[in-house]
């Protein structure tokens, strides 16, 4: 399994929020892979908050539920093991898939979000499991997240 990043997220202001979306990603290269999207600083101003965050599938993956979370690090670079958002995406359904996110009480330098985490690439479920799933290799989708400016 192997790790592919959703890059450099967009911004754009919509009213009072900030809605950020990320490249559209490649066609994955293994049917259980990753992807993660870039990292989000603190200065994003999401940490303690409640936002929305989703993915918008361009390209349909297999029909299976897969988990959408997050993860947290001090560096950028170590990540904490997955927090799920949700447990059962639908990545076989094109369009935008969007969720609720607490993050009330997460403070952290850098958050990413993350879609079908896997203990295979380093970090991200440490020693708890696999929760990946096999979504085949030719879907696309971008990854979101939007918050209230201050």
């Amino acid at each position: 399994m192997a790790l592919t990043t959703a890059t450099t997220y967009s911004a754009s202001a919509v009213g009072l929020y900030s809605v950020n979306t990320s490249s559209t990603t490649s066609p994955l290269a293994n049917t259980g892979d990753t992807i993660v999207g870039a990292s989000i600083t603190a200065e994003n101003a999401i940490e303690n908050s409640i936002i929305v965050a989703g993915f918008d599938v361009k390209v349909a993956f297999a029909n299976i539920g897969v988990h959408f979370g997050y993860q947290l690090s001090h560096n950028g670079t170590n990540w904490s093991r997955a927090v799920d958002i949700s447990t059962d995406g639908t990545p076989d359904v094109t369009g935008v898939h969007v969720y609720l996110v607490d993050l009330t009480g997460v403070y952290a330098p850098y958050v990413r979000f993350i879609f079908n985490p896997s203990d295979s690439v380093v970090d991200l479920l440490g020693a708890g499991g696999s929760d990946n799933e096999d979504v085949g290799t030719s879907g696309t989708l971008q990854l979101f997240y939007a918050y209230k400016r201050n």
